[in-house]
């Protein structure tokens, strides 16, 4: 995707039950789209028991799948997962997705690969559903006007292309107090004259079905959660900023990875603001 499609599928475990809950969807996605599947876990100390463990959740999730399993000394996951997952591979990985300070956790790893990967990542929340009836039916990519929730519109446009699903292009309007309405995440308004001449764009330079759909809710990510269900895939950017008012991939985007029934792709574009 952007550019480069994808040669496998990448999920970085951790040895710990939590993590596994990417595996199925990974599996199942990678299956779909054709692409090889690689189970990866690293450890500062070699734990030989690691490649076993790796095994054990191939064979109870990935039965009749092939599957590659790596693991590696590192001492940073992170470092680790982005050597990993090279120039071609798609991480997949759960999250906890939270606003809280963490130390640590599948988290806080998540964070920091979503941040320095510099192309898309697929992130499983705590929601997501263990066995949906259907691997998705819709990409839903929210826009608000600004270069970066663009950024991700080439990503959002070949996996619609590569499911065989239509595009869904949202905004969020936000009700203020007092009644005014105002757009929930950036600072230019949009509305339906641009959500249709890009929905428009988007048919002609993909060749894929593409909708659009103004939300009006008084929380972004409920709204765009909400919009997804249990049959839409989320895709959608993030500045993923850090610091004492550090949120994961932004609030938006941390809401809607921890209440989404689908994994969510997220994108943190490195020349974009």
């Amino acid at each position: 995707m952007t550019g480069t499609h994808p040669s496998e599928i990448l999920v970085p475990l951790d040895g710990r039950e939590a993590s596994v809950r990417a595996v199925p969807v990974a599996g199942r996605i990678a299956k779909r789209l054709g692409l090889g599947l690689r189970l990866f876990a690293a450890s500062s100390d070699g734990d030989a028991d690691l490649e076993s463990w790796l095994q054990t959740v191939a064979d109870q999730h990935l039965q009749n799948t092939d599957v590659a399993l790596e693991v590696a000394v590192a001492d940073d996951p992170v470092a680790a997962i982005i050597a990993a997952a090279g120039e071609t591979a798609m991480v997949c990985m759960a999250t906890a997705a939270s606003l809280l300070p963490h130390q640590g956790h599948v988290g806080s790893v998540a964070e920091g690969v979503t941040r320095a990967m510099g192309r898309p990542v697929m992130l499983v929340g705590p929601q997501m559903e263990p066995s949906p009836g259907t691997l998705t039916s819709r990409v839903i990519v929210p826009v608000d006007g600004s270069a970066l929730s663009e950024a991700i519109l080439p990503v959002a446009a070949d996996l619609a292309r590569a499911f065989n699903e239509p595009l869904w292009l949202v905004t969020v309007m936000v009700q203020q107090k007092g009644g005014a309405a105002n757009k929930g995440s950036g600072a230019v308004t949009v509305g339906v004259g641009y959500l249709r001449q890009l929905s428009r764009e988007l048919r002609k330079s993909h060749d894929i079905d593409a909708q659009y759909d103004i939300l009006h809710r008084p929380d972004t990510a409920e709204a765009i959660v909400d919009f997804a269900g249990d049959d839409g895939t989320v895709v959608m950017t993030t500045h993923g900023r850090a610091g004492l008012s550090r949120v994961f991939g932004g609030s938006v985007a941390t809401g809607v990875v921890a209440h989404s029934q689908r994994a969510v792709v997220l994108l943190h574009p490195a020349d974009v603001e």
